[in-house]
């Protein structure tokens, strides 16, 4: 099954000029299906006043509390199933709003471990006051919009983000950590693009001009992990999304991520879950279609 990747601009239409940021109330009438699986190439910051439902996050589900915060990444799988009662706003913006620049530069020391920090956040009454003031700025703003207006959004957003990371227990890093971070973002960054290609250790350790010691080192120090492991896991996560949700035969999702045959394919998902492909499949493919 394809399941679709959303962009922003589905939410304007006719004479509403196409942003690069929107907000809405949690119960608003969406362009497309939150209730089934899909991605968005943009950011999605979901504030919960009251809570109720379920949120899926790639393979992880969230009880959806009074008090909280999900930020989805772009194209992290995500489901969201609300109840009547939750209440709440979503901020939505791109990535060329101010990401690149600020999350991929000048807080990349800070961002080993960022989403899996703020995919779910509880919050105190104290930070929820003071998210949701910062929210309901952006929606003042947001009702009627000129350049200054924008400019003013643009940088309430960035403050949202930067609490959130404050609140999710980040800390000021040394110069040292800062670069052993930046080493370890790295190589994160080019497994996720070189996962089918590169394999070894060894691979990763001469493109980054590091010893394999010092990268498994790293590994251990931000994810508790060998680099091997770091490997494994990303190559295991793109083979979950594959059995859920491509429709490809195990054979096809074997040759797709370049095992050497199927059967090479199935102990590696053995040596991770002790299940078969069919038995996985199964337990993955309940995740995501039970009622919530």
């Amino acid at each position: 099954m394809d399941h679709p990747c959303y962009s922003l601009d589905q939410y304007f239409s006719g004479d509403k000029p196409c942003l690069t940021f929107n907000i809405e109330d949690l119960h608003h009438q969406s362009p497309h299906d939150n209730t089934v699986i899909h991605r968005h190439n943009y950011y999605e910051i979901y504030l919960f006043t009251k809570g109720g439902g379920k949120h899926i996050i790639e393979f992880d589900a969230y009880d959806v509390k009074d008090l909280s915060v999900s930020v989805v990444f772009p194209r992290q799988f995500h489901q969201l199933t609300l109840n009547k009662e939750a209440k709440g706003k979503v901020i939505m913006f791109n990535e060329e709003l101010f990401c690149s620049e600020m999350l991929q530069k000048e807080l990349r020391a800070y961002c080993v471990d960022l989403q899996m920090r703020l995919n779910d956040i509880q919050l105190n009454e104290k930070q929820h006051t003071e998210i949701n003031g910062i929210f309901d700025m952006v929606t003042n703003l947001f009702t009627d919009l000129n350049i200054l207006k924008k400019e003013q959004v643009r940088h309430m957003i960035k403050l949202v983000v930067l609490n959130l990371m404050d609140m999710s227990k980040s800390r000021v890093l040394s110069k040292k950590e800062a670069a052993d971070s930046n080493l370890f973002l790295e190589f994160t960054n080019m497994v996720d693009s070189q996962y089918k290609e590169l394999r070894l250790v060894s691979e990763y350790s001469e493109e980054l001009g590091l010893s394999s010691k010092k990268l498994n080192a790293l590994a251990k120090k931000y994810r508790g992990q060998t680099a091997l492991q770091v490997i494994h896991d990303r190559i295991f996560l793109e083979a979950k999304r594959l059995l859920t949700f491509s429709g490809l035969t195990h054979k096809e999702i074997a040759y797709e991520l370049q095992f050497d045959s199927p059967s090479a394919f199935n102990k590696f998902i053995h040596a991770k879950t002790n299940w078969s492909p069919s038995e996985l499949q199964t337990k993955l493919t309940m995740i995501h279609t039970k009622e919530h």
